[in-house]
């Protein structure tokens, strides 16, 4: 087995991170339009990514040690992509291993950048669902320990709500 099963895998692996990327900006959309059904679905759509993405990983691992043991090196190591050139003599093989490998990297990052960007919007989502329940209720003014008999005077004064009703 040469090193085009490897060079294969990576770009499965590019493809599928892709797609991930993809949801990811449907995520963002989902995120600002407040859209919870639509998120619900993009994130198990990325759940089944990411079993994919895992599945073609270790096809990668297995591919790489099937190329090791056909060079006649009889090592059980997790070696990158980056060692995995050193043992690739071929230049049109090693130049698309490494293309292969830079693809993959810009969009692995390209997708941590992205995943940044939405857990700061959700972060902001948060907080602000937290100050809009902070205004409806109205925050503690006091949240000293007070005496339980004093307590229960004062939460008669401060609910919104007639449960008379």
């Amino acid at each position: 087995m040469s090193i085009q099963h490897v060079i294969s895998t990576m770009e499965r692996l590019t493809e599928l991170h892709q797609q991930l990327f993809d949801s990811g900006e449907e995520k963002k959309q989902a995120i600002i339009k407040n859209d919870i059904e639509k998120l619900t679905q993009i994130m198990t759509q990325e759940n089944r990514l990411l079993k994919q993405v895992a599945e073609v990983e270790k096809e990668r691992v297995d591919a790489a040690y099937a190329f090791l043991h056909e060079k006649g090196i009889r090592s059980q190591l997790n070696l990158t992509v980056t060692e995995l050139l050193r043992l690739v003599f071929n230049v049109e093989e090693r130049f698309q291993l490494q293309d292969s490998q830079n693809r993959l990297l810009n969009v692995i990052h390209a997708l941590k950048r992205q995943n940044e960007v939405n857990q700061q919007l959700i972060h902001h989502a948060l907080e602000f669902i937290d100050f809009s329940l902070n205004v409806f209720v109205g925050a503690e003014d006091d949240l000293i320990y007070q005496n339980p008999a004093h307590q229960s005077s004062n939460l008669k004064k401060n609910n919104f709500f007639d449960t008379r009703a």
